[in-house]
């Protein structure tokens, strides 16, 4: 395939967006440990962590509002203004949590504003992926559609791959009482950095959709009226993606951490490598879509996260580091063929004066139900159960949901027209 000279634009643009939006929410994944004794001291280890987590969620409850602001912005008056706002409003929340004082600092101002910059990134989140991924699939080719759609999906892997080497230097440079006291910070003023090179690209970028003034029904009144079928559809597919890319690359360095005794750098370094696998899967999956389907490749990754979540873990159990290293490749590579393809799903299943809106407000309350709480949720299985392995049939029963969801749609990769 030939990418021409604004072709590369639209897909850096779409890149160093998402490499942003998800190397703020990644960072802070990795870096949980750390803040959770920086922001929320507790004597009991369990307290801490949770609370941690639970601020990371509370983010992602932010993004069904965001995705509803979003939604209208976009099918109303364009995806350009989307991409723009959303990028401020990611960079803001990162620059405060760089410098805020800790609790021991201002006492219990310290996790609010924590709390409230969360819920800003979540709210920008809400707009910022979805957004993307329909500004450069409406943009292309029927033949070019599932890469254009795949490309944000890539910075997503792109900003997930830069925290974790950046977490993986600062474990390997700094002691941990430095990280604690100051070296946490480093990422978060990172990321301000890479939000500005964003805006200053998006700026001069064409537009996708010129709206109907002379309509005025609210986009999501009609999804919720003519389209809630697809709608609920979009809302359980992505099951497969919350829960697993969350549990993949968010919560398992932790698992390993915890239960195998992986060194803190030892696991960013595994999970660094096994992203590179996503990014490879992506491209394959989004490739043959092209060819036999969009469905199969959806049926082969939720079916494979179903019927594999389990041994996988159990593989992992048995201590020896390559096995834990081949477990999480095996998970990476079934989230990646899955994410290779939703995009464009969800982009196709829509017209184009709801789809920003349909696609925005589906998308985020799924990710805020299972994505925002699948490390929480893995957390409290396995303290409740007292089984390290616990965590694997809530990823096993997610999957399947997901399964049973793709066997409902239609199969859209030879639709030609978008609108």
């Amino acid at each position: 395939m030939k990418i021409t000279k604004m072709q590369r634009k639209l897909y850096f643009a779409g890149l160093v967006g998402e490499i942003m939006e998800w190397f703020d929410f990644t960072v802070y994944g990795f870096f949980a440990l750390v803040i959770a004794t920086n922001f929320f001291p507790s004597e009991n280890h369990f307290i801490s962590v949770i609370a941690t987590f639970a601020a990371f969620a509370v983010g992602f409850l932010m993004r069904p509002l965001g995705g509803i602001f979003f939604g209208y912005l976009g099918d109303r008056c364009g995806r350009k203004k989307v991409l723009i706002t959303s990028m401020f409003l990611m960079a803001f929340p990162s620059l405060v949590i760089a410098v805020t004082p800790t609790f021991d600092t201002i006492g219990v101002f310290a996790p609010i504003i924590l709390i409230l910059m969360r819920m800003l990134q979540g709210l920008s989140v809400g707009g910022e992926h979805t957004g993307s991924v329909i500004y450069l699939t409406e943009l292309a080719s029927r033949e070019d559609r599932a890469f254009s759609a795949v490309v944000p999906f890539v910075g997503t892997v792109f900003g997930v791959l830069l925290g974790s080497l950046i977490g993986v230097s600062i474990f390997s440079i700094f002691s941990n009482d430095t990280i604690v006291e100051w070296a946490w910070r480093i990422p978060f003023f990172l990321g301000v950095l890479v939000a500005i090179v964003g805006v200053m690209v998006r700026k001069y970028l064409p537009e996708s959709h010129i709206p109907d003034e002379t309509c005025t029904v609210v986009p999501i009144v009609d999804v919720f009226k003519n389209h809630l079928s697809p709608f609920i559809k979009v809302f359980f597919l992505n099951m497969t993606f919350a829960v697993g890319f969350y549990t993949v690359f968010i919560y398992n360095p932790i698992w390993m951490q915890e239960f195998l005794h992986i060194s803190k750098d030892y696991s960013l370094v595994i999970n660094s490598i096994s992203l590179l696998f996503t990014i490879f899967a992506m491209l394959i999956s989004s490739y043959y879509s092209n060819k036999v389907g969009r469905k199969p490749m959806l049926m082969l990754s939720s079916l494979g996260f179903t019927i594999f979540s389990y041994p996988l873990y159990f593989l992992m159990l048995k201590g020896n580091i390559i096995y834990a290293f081949i477990a999480q490749i095996t998970f990476a590579i079934f989230i990646g063929i899955f994410m290779g393809i939703i995009g464009v799903v969800m982009v196709e299943l829509f017209r184009k004066s709801i789809r920003m809106s349909a696609v925005s407000v589906a998308f985020n309350f799924s990710f805020a139900i299972f994505g925002g709480t699948a490390p929480m949720m893995a957390t409290w299985l396995i303290h409740a159960t007292q089984n390290s392995l616990a965590l694997a049939w809530y990823m096993s029963l997610s999957s399947f949901i997901s399964f049973l969801t793709v066997l409902t749609i239609k199969e859209s990769y030879k639709k030609e027209n978008l609108d």
